[in-house]
């Protein structure tokens, strides 16, 4: 088998969204359905999230089985870093929010950036791919964060 590579794929946006409404969405485990793509099935520690918290999600269309998602780093209002397990290696997935001032606007600016293991021969497509999903989250925190 082929030698493993770490990839790094990224997404970054302003969204025209106070940055406590985007917080409100992104840093509530019980809100991932309504912007990234999987549905929860359950969660493991605290009620308030923070290092160690864990949360079972699935896909939303496929039928596959739960993934551990569980956070490594927490820093409120600002970043989250989570573990996504799963074989060979876990996914880092880490979301950072800053507030976007404006002469009379206030937006947010969002960066999701999401680290994996491939062959390094699919290292090109594979993270074509992965910043396509991430765009799509990027569309659905918009829409979800609006007032």
């Amino acid at each position: 088998m082929g030698q493993r590579h770490f990839v790094y794929a990224v997404a970054e946006r302003v969204i025209p969204i106070d940055p406590a409404r985007v917080w409100s969405l992104l840093g509530d485990p019980s809100r991932l359905g309504e912007w990234a793509g999987v549905r929860l099935v359950g969660y493991m520690g605290t009620e308030l999230p923070r290092p160690g918290h864990s949360v079972f999600v699935r896909r939303k269309l496929l039928r596959r089985r739960s993934k551990r998602v569980e956070i490594e780093s927490w820093v409120a209002g600002e970043r989250i870093v989570c573990l996504v397990h799963g074989q060979p290696e876990p996914v880092r997935f880490e979301m950072v929010i800053n507030p976007e001032v404006g002469h009379d606007t206030i937006g947010t600016r969002v960066r999701l950036v999401q680290r994996f293991a491939t062959l390094g021969v699919l290292a090109f497509p594979a993270r074509w791919w992965v910043e396509r999903q991430l765009e799509r989250k990027m569309s659905r925190i918009g829409r979800a964060a609006k007032p």
